[in-house]
């Protein structure tokens, strides 16, 4: 029998087959002007350790691309053992920028944000402007660029989110409204020692990310509260609602 792993990020339960080539490096900068790619609100209770099965490639799917069955599909059958909080040797910070908001981000606060994460030579493999067509089946790529849409995570959680490893949720923590910050995040705390499929590329095993992320939203709340005078940005589900959500700005 193949031996069980415990992932520092959740891949979603998409065939091994939908491998697909990196894509060709595009400056950062070169990416300014576009933003979010999915939504996802983290569950308010740590979820149950159970095992998988190891595999060679853990895809992540945009859960942009998925109706609100499919998504519940993937949630039964890809839950990964809760992911250990990110230890700081995990992560290392490149440079931050304060934020204006009277509040600082603690465990369990959930903040809305936008980042782009690349690997290597800035290899984009994830980001929130959207603005870049995606890989929805195998090498088939998307007719439409991704919109943009920013992403809710809870600080240090503990609850599998597709797509959001351990150090993204730790990086933010301290945070304010309208900050930014830039972190190296090593593969303990990332997608670990095999490949993984994102939306825009193949993160080779054993890759530090590096992740430019903005916050947007502070709630210690609940997620209405990110979402406060905004207006055509949802949070998904059958009303989900994108139109709007690339105007949202810093705001407390």
């Amino acid at each position: 029998a193949t031996p069980a792993v415990a992932m520092a990020c959740v891949p979603s339960a998409v065939s091994a087959a939908f491998l697909v080539p990196a894509r060709p490096r595009v400056s950062v900068a070169a990416r300014r002007g576009v933003v979010p790619v999915r939504a996802s609100v983290p569950d308010a209770t740590d979820a149950s350790s159970s095992a998988i099965p190891a595999i060679d490639v853990h895809p992540i799917v945009p859960r942009r691309v998925l109706g609100v069955s499919a998504t519940a599909a993937l949630f039964a059958t890809s839950i990964a053992p809760s992911p250990a909080r990110a230890n700081d040797d995990d992560l290392e910070v490149v440079s931050e920028t304060a934020g204006f908001g009277a509040k600082t981000a603690k465990t369990g606060d959930l903040v809305l944000v936008n980042y782009v994460a690349t690997v290597g030579d800035d290899t984009l493999v994830d980001t929130t402007y959207g603005g870049e067509k995606f890989f929805t089946n195998g090498a088939q790529q998307s007719v439409q660029p991704a919109e943009p849409r920013p992403v809710i995570v809870r600080v240090n959680g503990i609850d599998p989110v597709p797509g959001q490893c351990a150090g993204l949720k730790r990086a933010v923590e301290g945070m304010r409204v309208g900050g930014v910050k830039t972190v190296r995040v090593a593969p303990a705390a990332g997608f670990g020692d095999a490949a993984t499929r994102s939306p825009f590329a193949l993160i080779p095993g054993g890759s530090v990310v590096t992740y430019e992320i903005t916050v947007l939203r502070l709630s210690d709340t609940g997620p209405d509260a990110l979402f406060k005078d905004v207006a055509g940005c949802g949070l998904g589900g059958a009303n989900t609602m994108t139109n709007g959500c690339g105007g949202i700005v810093p705001a407390e």
